[in-house]
């Protein structure tokens, strides 16, 4: 039996502060994601990050939740179940599929725990990031080692760690787009928003952006268009100082375009899930930054219907994440087999 496993970074249990003081903790203290010395980062994290971040956090996360709980968690589970029922209807039994999350729960180490006692005798691993980065994606990795250490089985396993150049991904990434009616023709700027890497990891070997100019350059074979009519910029810069991250930033690219008339085409092509980068910060920051402060949701609450929560005059075009959709379980399950 082959167990497959679609990981991603993970939730909190609850949009509770104290659930997501104890998930922040776990996830801003992986030696992934801090960016300084261990003692004097988790002095910051106990003493003046955590006590405040917990409750604008929690505002973050009420404005998502859904009577399914967390969003990511949510999809990642209806994903893994599509993905199992593409095998099953193929008569491919011996392949078991489950998510889990590198912090929080699911875990890597219930999970694992999982598909040994169902009788798996190898695993693949699958981080649910198209391009890979030192973080998040080996934050996955190294989670995975360190769970099958925590319950002491170590069965042969095969890691994948990206799939930026897969066909079927590539194919659905510009369907994706084709269907909220793109038209470079008519004008349409199509902008590409990934999550920032440090560039320090960059330095250190990274190769997230190359893999993302080669997403890119295959996109805009697929589309049929220039390569230099699609923008990529950055989100999710964490700390003070921007200059440390890869840029330029989606904020300030959409600043910019605000004096202008084009329709904004835009996409998070790195985030496989809808999650908390996506659900809440484009109705509140991508959508104000091109449209002004007046677009900002008038609701506090929307779930997982970012058009619902964008205030638009019809500039910003949101394109939905790959997530649990058929299409996007049928591309995952091609990419699984090539290492079966």
């Amino acid at each position: 039996m082959i167990g497959v496993i679609l990981a991603n970074t993970g939730s909190p249990a609850s949009p509770e502060p104290d659930d997501i003081e104890l998930y922040l903790r776990e996830f801003l203290m992986d030696d992934r994601i801090r960016q300084m010395p261990k003692p004097v980062w988790k002095w910051l994290l106990t003493k003046k990050i955590l006590p405040k971040r917990k409750y604008s956090s929690a505002e973050r996360y009420r404005f998502i939740w859904t009577e399914e709980g967390s969003p990511l968690i949510a999809g990642a589970r209806d994903l893994a179940q599509q993905v199992q029922q593409l095998f099953n209807a193929e008569g491919e039994g011996r392949v078991i599929v489950r998510s889990a999350m590198s912090y929080g729960q699911p875990s890597l180490e219930s999970v694992l725990g999982d598909l040994r006692e169902a009788g798996a005798d190898r695993i693949v691993l699958l981080p649910l990031y198209p391009q890979s980065a030192y973080s998040p994606t080996m934050a996955v990795v190294d989670a995975f080692w360190r769970a099958q250490d925590a319950i002491g089985w170590h069965p042969p396993s095969t890691v994948i760690d990206n799939y930026h150049d897969d066909e079927g991904y590539i194919s659905i990434l510009a369907q994706s787009i084709r269907d909220v009616g793109y038209a470079s023709d008519a004008g349409d700027r199509l902008l590409l928003s990934l999550h920032a890497i440090p560039l320090k990891d960059e330095q250190a070997g990274d190769t997230y952006r190359a893999q993302i100019a080669e997403s890119v350059r295959l996109l805009a074979d697929e589309l049929g268009v220039p390569v230099d009519s699609i923008t990529v910029a950055y989100q999710s810069v964490f700390g003070p100082d921007a200059s440390k991250w890869s840029g330029p930033l989606t904020r300030d690219v959409l600043v910019g375009w605000r004096d202008d008339s084009f329709r904004v085409v835009f996409a998070c092509p790195g985030f496989s899930l809808d999650c908390l980068e996506t659900l809440y910060d484009v109705p509140h920051e991508m959508v104000p930054a091109l449209e002004g402060e007046a677009a900002k949701p008038a609701v506090d609450h929307v779930g997982t219907d970012i058009q619902a929560a964008c205030n638009t005059s019809g500039r910003f075009v949101w394109v939905p994440t790959l997530g649990s959709s058929p299409a996007h379980a049928a591309v995952l399950k091609r990419v699984i087999e090539q290492h079966l």
